[in-house]
């Protein structure tokens, strides 16, 4: 039998870890997705992301058109938080990454370093370049550390059981869904990432069922899940955080229920599964260490070394 990662599952551990009665009306399933979205966005995904293992990375391209100089942060982005910028050159697969400045670097009587280094600097929620880029045959590549969709119930997302072309049918009834929404491809299985997000449809061929604008992403499969933009039927962190987050739930009711001693108990808890999930996502790959290269020292210049 298959695992289940699902909101389902991961409400039935919380009840578990805390002893809730199944019959309790303090708690519906709805209050805690919320409950658990929270603590997954305040506690979990920042201890994850401390880790420094590059979870959560996605990338977004911008078209490069001559004048525009100005690109928006993706509105996933946690905390506004990019990994890198570049720019990047399909026909050659290169990317050159640009120096992040500020902007005390855009002028002043030593200069402008943002245009004499190609840099860029941010301003709010701007990537922000001293002239528009002119390399119109590239585009901006902008990495980011993608937040996690919040959860809901199954109920309100699909399981996909049939792609046909750009015709997905799952196995709920969405009355509510419409063909101005748009929607989500969560993976099932694995880190459960996006595979797509806020993608349009044009059609809505029934209760159960979408038609989308644009081709489906080549590795969506049958058992993959469809939700509304920003919500997903599974927390998209580590399965070994998973167990992190139920047992913050489980704080989180003994706290609402009055329970002092279970609250505690439950605390103590916690700080041992985090300890060991720290312990299970702080290194990546072990048997090859990371390597730190100086892309930009002196004896290297466009990606060759000086010998």
């Amino acid at each position: 039998m298959d695992v289940d990662y699902t909101i389902t599952s991961l409400i039935s551990s919380v009840k578990r870890r805390c002893s809730a009665p199944t019959a309790q009306q303090l708690f519906q399933n709805t209050d805690f997705a919320s409950l658990l979205s929270e603590e997954m966005q305040s506690m979990v995904v920042p201890v994850i992301m401390a880790e420094h293992q590059d979870y959560f990375v996605h990338a977004k391209d911008y078209a490069i058109d001559g004048s525009t100089k100005e690109f928006r942060i993706p509105d996933r982005a946690i905390g506004g938080k990019l990994r890198d910028v570049g720019f990047y050159n399909s026909s050659s697969n290169t990317l050159d990454l640009r120096p992040r400045l500020t902007i005390e670097d855009l002028g002043n009587r030593r200069g402008n370093f943002v245009q004499d280094l190609g840099g860029y600097y941010l301003q709010d929620n701007m990537i922000i370049f001293d002239k528009a880029p002119s390399n119109t045959g590239d585009v901006l590549r902008v990495y980011y550390y993608r937040r996690p969709s919040n959860l809901v119930q199954l109920s309100e997302s699909g399981k996909i059981t049939n792609i046909d072309g750009k015709i997905v049918t799952f196995n709920t009834v969405q009355t509510a869904w419409t063909t101005s929404n748009t929607f989500d491809f969560i993976r099932s299985k694995g880190m459960f990432q996006s595979l797509g997000d806020n993608l349009a449809v044009n059609a809505k061929p029934s209760d159960s069922s979408l038609t989308f604008v644009d081709d489906l992403p080549t590795d969506l499969a049958v058992g993959d899940y469809v939700a509304l933009a920003g919500k997903s039927p599974i927390a998209q962190i580590p399965y070994e955080s998973h167990h992190v987050l139920a047992q913050l739930g489980a704080i989180k009711v003994n706290e609402a229920l009055g329970d002092l001693q279970g609250m505690q108990m439950a605390d103590a808890k916690y700080k041992q599964l985090l300890d060991n999930m720290t312990k299970t996502i702080n290194t990546r790959v072990d048997g090859s260490p990371k390597k730190v290269t100086n892309r930009n020292g002196i004896f290297k210049t466009r990606g060759v070394y000086f010998r």
